[in-house]
């Protein structure tokens, strides 16, 4: 059992990594960590709401105790059917419903609010966080608020390793075949305009991409720090290199070994899993910014 669990853990941050080193890149080029911030929060609204769900299916709501009592003959089967159904009712669905809706609330103020742009994106990230914990408080039985604000990749099932697989195919594919026209509008909006690249859509394709990272890799670092493990890998890439394409492997490398590197010392030393690799990818990020100046120095000094 162990060994499952563990081979899990191992699965869903390996796919995690190549993710969030590509997204990531993105995020920290666009310079959209605060917007991809808002989106997170307002995920974990979702998340409360499809765990009510789940408890309603089960209590039999929704119609669901009706359906049950039509296709078995005694009450008891009727429950027991109920609550089966139950278990194939996933906080995720909701959970990217919410963050798509904020996404494309998040594009809106982009081009619309300018001036209150901070305030309405800091309303978006409370309302969304308090939606969630509300709905939380109607959730009978062991749900914490933590193993979805900070994660708990220890827990993973193979459900949750089979979405990330299926979602994180998606999103790579639309990486790989959009990459040019991103690349562009991340590095120079105007002349990606002059060219005819729809600037808008490229804005809000990486807003939705971002907000389905943000969902399918919650488990990892939860809602709270996914942020973190979006652009410090990223961030810690860029101190050595500008090129879009040798940021994106290099994050997945950082992101990589820094989360492989926090699963074990969060086991070894009996730490919360999230923020242990979270401090790892910091750690790594600070040792870049004090290297990075005298190496860039060097560097410099040989090419002349």
């Amino acid at each position: 059992m162990q060994a499952e669990i563990l081979r899990n853990t191992y699965l869903l941050t390996a796919i995690a990594s190549v993710i969030f080193g590509a997204i990531g890149s993105f995020v920290v080029a666009r310079r959209i960590g605060y917007l991809a911030g808002a989106i997170a929060h307002s995920a974990f609204g979702g998340v409360g709401i499809g765990l009510w769900t789940k408890q309603c299916v089960e209590a039999g709501a929704f119609g669901s105790l009706a359906l049950a009592t039509l296709l078995t003959d005694a009450p008891d089967d009727a429950k027991t059917l109920c609550q089966k159904w139950s278990q194939y009712v996933n906080p995720v669905p909701s959970a990217f419903v919410f963050a798509l809706l904020a996404a494309i609330l998040v594009d809106y103020v982009r081009q619309h609010a300018h001036e209150r742009e901070e305030t309405i994106l800091g309303a978006i990230w409370a309302i969304g966080a308090a939606v969630g914990l509300l709905f939380l408080d109607r959730v009978h039985g062991y749900v914490t608020a933590s193993t979805y604000l900070f994660g708990d990749v220890l827990l993973v099932s193979q459900t949750d390793v089979l979405i990330s697989v299926v979602l994180g195919t998606i999103i790579l594919a639309c990486l790989f075949l959009d990459f040019k026209k991103l690349e562009a509008v991340c590095f120079d909006e105007e002349f990606a305009e002059l060219r005819g690249i729809n600037v808008k859509f490229q804005n809000r394709l990486l807003l939705v991409l971002t907000a389905a990272t943000v969902v399918i890799l919650m488990r990892v670092v939860g809602m709270a720090l996914i942020v973190a493990l979006l652009t410090l890998p990223a961030a810690t890439v860029c101190r050595f290199t500008k090129r879009l394409g040798t940021t994106i492997v290099a994050s997945t490398v950082v992101c990589f070994v820094g989360s492989w590197l926090g699963i074990w010392l969060s086991y070894l030393y009996n730490f919360s899993t999230g923020p242990m690799i979270v401090m790892v990818v910091a750690i790594f990020y600070v040792s870049a910014l004090i290297l990075g100046k005298p190496l860039r120095l060097i560097k410099t000094f040989l090419g002349r």
